[in-house]
């Protein structure tokens, strides 16, 4: 089975107009080989319908040249999910670019079942491991101990030695906040995220620093925590609207969650922003398609993918993975959901 699989790329390698060992290099991702030779190579196995046996890979490059993909238990779906669907797609750029093949693993859905990926990691079925979320720190470490690399994305937690890329979700707050303050806001509500993991409490105090730098006192009856989801959020933002003394705008930490707050403002027949000025964080694809447009904190997604993607191939290449977390920041984008305080 290897020999033939060796001949074929021999007749690769001849198509290609590259030696033997370059072929094999580029169809592996090999760093040193160039873009134009990696292309013409990928297409000479296009047209001749090579593909490298898996077990003889493995056995000849010791390496699987595979990548698990583990979706966080955050996560409603992996590619239905609009926020981690733009992240995979820098993450899939990068992998493909460089010869490397995803396997989505199954959500994890019980707390002592031996997920998929760890058993991978076991078995050396792949050569590391990008985790898209929130996963236990237990089964993260049951990865470590396997000398698996290990990189999570869009999560961090400082108990653990590996590396993470994230958003800088306190300046994002920050930022969405204070754009409120000068827009002439004192009574501002927070539709923060009911979750353990750092996003939820990050992003409460970016919050409230905006609101103490612009001299407004921190009112936690015009915070609360909601599950992140549309529905929820809207009847969360109800609570905060049928106060006596509403507020006159909110800040919800995801889009998702913004537009459950528009919901509940349309319920009660306010206008956006006469009544009411909105602001969401993560620019999905639908912030701009509402009506009006969303005002919101542009999240760079796929480049947080691309760095991770790329992050965990350079601990595969045995390199030291650097400082953790890598964090990204991000802009205000303003659009039709917010205005002057009336």
């Amino acid at each position: 089975m290897i020999q033939r699989n060796l001949s074929r790329l021999s007749d690769v390698a001849r198509l290609a107009g590259v030696s033997i060992p370059t072929a094999s290099q580029a169809l592996n991702g090999h760093a040193r080989i160039s873009a134009e030779t990696r292309r013409r190579v990928r297409e000479a196995a296009r047209q001749l319908r090579y593909t490298p046996h898996a077990a003889a890979r493995r056995l000849i490059l010791g390496r699987s040249n595979s990548i698990a993909i583990v979706p966080g238990t955050n996560l409603t779906g992996l590619f239905s999910d609009l926020f981690y669907r733009a992240l995979l797609s820098g993450v899939g750029g990068v992998f493909e670019e460089t010869g490397f093949r995803m396997l989505i693993t199954p959500a994890i859905r019980s707390a002592t079942e031996v997920p998929q990926f760890i058993q991978m990691a076991r078995g050396r079925e792949v050569d590391g491991v990008l985790v898209a979320g929130v996963v236990e720190a237990a089964w993260i470490n049951a990865v470590t101990v396997t000398g698996m690399p290990v990189v999570l994305l869009d999560n961090h937690d400082p108990e653990l030695s590996v590396l993470a890329v994230v958003n800088d979700n306190a300046q994002g707050a920050y930022s969405a906040t204070r754009y409120l303050t000068a827009l002439g806001h004192t009574r501002i509500g927070l539709i923060g995220a009911a979750v353990t993991y750092p996003f939820g409490p990050e992003t409460r105090a970016g919050y409230r620093r905006a609101l103490r730098d612009a001299g407004l006192p921190v009112d936690p009856n015009l915070e609360v925590s909601s599950p992140i989801d549309v529905d929820r959020a809207r009847a969360s933002t109800g609570r905060l609207l049928t106060l006596p003394n509403p507020p006159s705008a909110i800040f919800a930490v995801t889009d998702a969650m913004a537009l459950g707050v528009i919901k509940a403002a349309h319920d009660r027949g306010w206008s956006i922003p006469g009544d009411l000025s909105v602001v969401g964080m993560d620019d999905i694809e639908l912030a701009s398609a509402t009506s009006p447009p969303l005002t919101t904190v542009r999240i760079r997604k796929e480049e947080m993918g691309q760095k991770a993607a790329q992050a965990l191939i350079r601990v595969i290449a045995g390199q030291e993975p650097g400082p953790s977390p890598i964090v990204l920041s991000n802009e205000l984008v303003v659009r039709g959901t917010t205005g002057r305080k009336r």
